[in-house]
């Protein structure tokens, strides 16, 4: 069954590829805390949860909210609230590919607060490679948003490789990948042609262990 265990399992969303293996990191880890931004369609909780963690979610969005509320509401290993850290690792697979530089600035310097020192954060971002940079409506430095389609009129900021470096300049980058999304986008918000022309980064960075 592709690595996947049960019918219902092979049924639902595959993983990101970077949560299956921040996951292998984790279970090598005594009940780490972890921090997931953003839920999206909750395709990558259950392999963190699988790994023995403990998970803190900050969803923007309300609906994404109420869709985690009422899968993993009573789950104790999930928490729906701001936690304050510290937290063993964190994920980003599609939450800081939205937004504006400086909003995504802000969520990956708040992200470097709570966790702790060496800790791996694993995230996506935007590429100056993808197709959709430059198309749409321009919003401001590096971002558009599009004018038709599944994330119509959603802002999408994009990086070059010294962008990405000067975002994550307090962490220590250990891997920055240019690749196809093709196959890790999530299905619930691109139709199987947008994914097939997607870019992003791939990022495995830690958090710095000189940092305070």
């Amino acid at each position: 069954m592709n690595d996947i265990d049960t019918p219902a399992e092979a049924a639902a969303p595959s993983p990101h590829p970077l949560a299956r293996e921040l996951a292998a990191f984790l279970a090598t880890q005594d009940a780490p805390r972890v921090l997931l931004l953003g839920y999206g369609s909750g395709r990558n909780l259950p392999v963190l949860l699988g790994a023995g963690a403990h998970v803190t979610i900050l969803e923007a969005g309300a609906e994404r909210a109420s869709s985690a509320a009422a899968v993993f509401g009573g789950d104790p290993r999930v928490n729906l609230e701001r936690g304050a850290g510290p937290f063993a690792a964190a994920l980003s697979t599609h939450a800081l590919l939205h937004g504006t530089p400086e909003s995504i600035a802000t969520a990956v310097a708040s992200v470097l607060d709570h966790l702790c020192r060496g800790a791996p954060f694993f995230l996506t971002l935007g590429t100056k490679s993808d197709p959709r940079f430059g198309t749409g409506r321009a919003l401001g430095r590096d971002t558009y948003a599009a004018d038709s389609g599944s994330e119509a009129g959603i802002p999408h900021t994009y990086f070059d490789e010294g962008g990405v470096r000067s975002l994550l300049r307090d962490f220590t980058i250990g891997t920055l990948e240019e690749t196809s999304a093709a196959e890790s986008a999530g299905a619930w918000a691109h139709t199987e042609h947008e994914r097939a022309t997607l870019r992003h980064w791939f990022v495995r960075a830690r958090r710095d262990v000189s940092q305070p």
